[in-house]
């Protein structure tokens, strides 16, 4: 997610957490570089959530692997985006894998391969989300899901060939 990276400020957008470091993957940045230098009205949220968090000097451009320290963790998700991550915090059956954009609907927990319209590459999206369920589901990593409706911390369970999501804590 990049939405509310940046706010409007005195005309300009700038960043929202200043002293905060935003990170980027790399392949991610330069695809949407190119992207909005391209067509810029394609990806508005690039030239207003993102650029401007470059030029405040605010950004890490980081591999989608990038381990933050021992707790702390990018795993690539890729599908919904060139270079998506999601973020593993914790260990040892104390930990939370926040999904970001991998998952929006439940109804990709029962049909992982179930893409959305926005999907850079539905295929491989589907595979991201079969993969990450297949591993998490019989763990007790807290999944945070960032588009299901509250409550949207829960964990994922077999369901024949699919999976369902359990919230709740």
């Amino acid at each position: 997610h990049v939405g509310w990276n940046t706010r409007l400020e005195n005309g300009r957008w700038v960043p929202t957490f200043p002293n905060a470091r935003y990170l980027f993957a790399d392949r991610e940045l330069d695809f949407w570089r190119a992207q909005e230098i391209k067509d810029p009205a394609s990806c508005p949220w690039i030239t207003d959530s993102v650029l401007p968090v470059v030029a405040a000097g605010r950004a890490e451009v980081v591999k989608s692997d990038h381990c933050l320290d021992d707790l702390v963790r990018l795993v690539p998700t890729p599908g919904h985006t060139i270079d998506h991550f999601s973020v593993h915090v914790g260990s040892a059956g104390q930990d939370a894998f926040i999904t970001g954009d991998m998952i929006h609907s439940p109804l990709q927990a029962l049909y992982p391969e179930l893409g959305m319209r926005t999907d850079y590459d539905s295929k491989l999206a589907g595979q991201t989300r079969r993969r990450i369920f297949e591993r998490f589901c019989e763990e007790p990593t807290l999944m945070c899901v960032a588009h299901f409706g509250s409550p949207s911390v829960g964990r994922f369970r077999r369901r024949g060939d699919a999976f369902s999501f359990v919230s709740g804590v």
